[in-house]
């Protein structure tokens, strides 16, 4: 809470100008609430990026201030060991961890819209386009603006290529809104006063299952996969759930590049959690270790060993992305290696 403190006075006195350019759009509005509003659900975010971080700081200083202060000698000297003094800093940890999994799965899925918008649109949710062509229907998705709140696009182009019809087709629409799959309905995007409409269009009539006309004549039905969250910060996959990621991943409406993105990110996601506790196990020996009786030392030594860690984590990222390992390799071999090195350093702790 101190942290984000920080964080939201340096950021909210940085960018103060864009908040009363938001109040200034919408006078019902007060600076005070606006701010709120924003700060509130950036925190989520702010607590799933500093989490694992403070939580090994944390145990870093509990075990640092207990040398300091004398009290771990009394212990020791009564027969404990000191992997019996980690086990509350273990139980944190997996709690920590626990918290962390509720805020990505329940939490920041239902406020992605609110986390991504700017400060000077007063909490609405107008995202750029980011062209995506889906794959399965052949078909280029392009907009000038997104508005993830309504689930609607401004100025919508859909490229219809051969042999989906006689002729290369830019279907255009000044709004499109995007209505999700329902048991009895599939997902799609409803062109509104779509040009050409339906009836001018050559359609194959194997495409005729994936352009619809719209209950108006004016309006044109396209079949797709591909929604809002896909047209916008496509790439950043911290804002769906697992299941809505996996979703993704068995979606042929992507490239396969994209894919493989989305599969490492699940695997990471699923290793995240290991990733924290081994990095706890692994800073305990170099703050209690018993050669040394320097915490400065052993803070300095643990630090470059967590940088260490770091390193190699990014380093089979890269291999990964750049497809010279599997994403399962790229992110389950820095908790085998992690988990190898919190063993392998464990006789070192002082007991």
């Amino acid at each position: 809470m101190a942290t984000y403190g920080l964080f939201v006075v340096f950021d909210g006195f940085t960018n103060i100008d864009e908040f009363q350019m938001a109040v200034e759009n919408d006078p019902s509005a007060s600076l005070f609430w606006t701010m709120f509003q924003r700060y509130l659900y950036q925190s989520c975010m702010f607590f799933d990026m500093v989490s694992p971080i403070l939580t090994i700081l944390s145990g870093v200083v509990v075990f640092s201030l207990m040398v300091r202060h004398g009290e771990l000698n009394p212990v020791l000297s009564a027969g404990i060991p000191t992997y019996r003094l980690a086990i509350p800093l273990v139980v944190a940890t997996i709690t920590v961890n626990c918290f962390m999994v509720a805020n990505q799965e329940l939490l920041i899925p239902k406020i992605a819209d609110k986390v991504q918008a700017d400060r000077s649109d007063g909490g609405s949710s107008n995202q750029f386009v980011e062209p995506v062509y889906d794959f399965s229907t052949r078909i280029m998705i392009n907009g000038q603006k997104l508005s993830l709140t309504e689930k609607m696009m401004y100025n919508a182009e859909f490229v219809l290529s051969k042999p989906t019809v006689h002729d290369f087709v830019t279907l255009k629409a000044g709004t499109a809104f995007y209505h999700p799959q329902t048991p009895n309905t599939p997902g799609g995007w409803l062109l509104k006063e779509a040009s050409p409409r339906y009836d001018e269009l050559q359609i194959a009539e194997f495409a005729k299952k994936m352009i619809l006309p719209g209950d108006d004549p004016k309006d044109v039905f396209i079949v797709t996969d591909v929604g809002c969250d896909q047209l916008c910060n496509r790439n950043a996959s911290a804002l769906i759930s697992t299941p809505e990621l996996i979703a993704r991943i068995n979606n042929p409406s992507f490239s396969d590049l994209s894919i493989r993105k989305q599969t490492m990110d699940l695997h990471s996601r699923l290793t995240r959690p290991f990733m924290n506790l081994i990095a706890v196990m692994v800073s305990i020996p170099f703050v209690l270790r018993k050669e040394s009786r320097s915490q400065i030392l052993n803070i300095a030594v643990c630090a470059c060993v967590m940088g260490g860690l770091f390193v190699i984590s990014q380093c089979f990222t890269y291999l990964g992305s750049t497809n010279l390992i599997t994403p399962d390799q790229a992110a389950w071999f820095p908790v085998i290696t992690g988990g190898t090195l919190a063993a392998w350093f464990s006789n070192r702790i002082w007991t």
